[in-house]
């Protein structure tokens, strides 16, 4: 084959070579099918009137485990042992169990003969007791207590005290019993009782204190009278 010969064979396979490149591509040529679009599965329609609600199944709900609340409470208190000056208080106030003035008064008195055998701290619950059962006419009967400046001091602070509540012809002659003993635990507030009442300082003058003392209830008695008598 010379030089022509080739030359002519390469431009018909390269004619056809191009013939079947413009065939392939064309719309002449088969193709294959389009692969079927893949079709979807209808979901389930949601219950009427709440299209936002997700139906599951299969599943078990979870619950918590419920404790009871702990409730905190505060300790109960104990109540104290009774004490022997308890018990010994306690049966001289079941002695007289009735609610009149001889009933109270017998009561004061036997607290009173009991307050010897006590401790100091059982003498003032026994003094409470004294005062609150005592009558003004009858406050005369712890007077040999008051008058005793070596008796339990807490006990003659008791009946102090109770002495600013009664009338001023059961105290004052009280306190003036106090400034005449210099020892008395109540000496000096008796002092100051006095002047209050009084309107004087008389110092360490128990005949001062006294007369003025007197004059005072003299001069209440005949108001008071005069009162009574309108």
């Amino acid at each position: 084959m010379n030089t022509r010969s080739v030359a002519i064979f390469a431009v018909v396979v390269a004619i056809l070579v191009g013939v079947a490149i413009w065939f392939l591509n064309s719309d002449i040529a088969p193709h294959a099918a389009p692969a079927a679009a893949a079709t979807p599965t209808p979901k389930p329609l949601a219950p009427a009137g709440n299209p936002t609600t997700t139906i599951k199944t299969n599943q078990s709900p979870q619950t918590a485990p419920q404790t009871a609340p702990v409730v905190e409470t505060a300790p109960v208190p104990q109540p104290a042992a009774m004490t022997e000056d308890d018990r010994k208080i306690d049966e001289v106030l079941r002695l007289y169990p009735g609610n009149t003035d001889a009933d109270h008064t017998n009561t004061a008195q036997s607290l009173i003969n009991l307050l010897p055998t006590l401790t100091k701290d059982g003498q003032v619950e026994c003094a409470q007791h004294v005062a609150n059962l005592l009558s003004d006419d009858e406050f005369k009967r712890v007077m040999p207590i008051w008058r005793n400046p070596s008796f339990n001091p807490d006990v003659i602070e008791v009946f102090a005290t109770d002495l600013m509540n009664r009338e001023h012809k059961v105290m004052l002659p009280a306190m003036l019993d106090a400034v005449r003993m210099p020892n008395h635990p109540y000496n000096e507030e008796a002092k100051t009782t006095l002047q209050v009442f009084l309107d004087e300082d008389y110092g360490n003058d128990v005949g001062k204190w006294e007369k003025a003392m007197k004059d005072f209830l003299k001069k209440e008695a005949e108001e008071e009278s005069g009162v009574e008598s309108k």
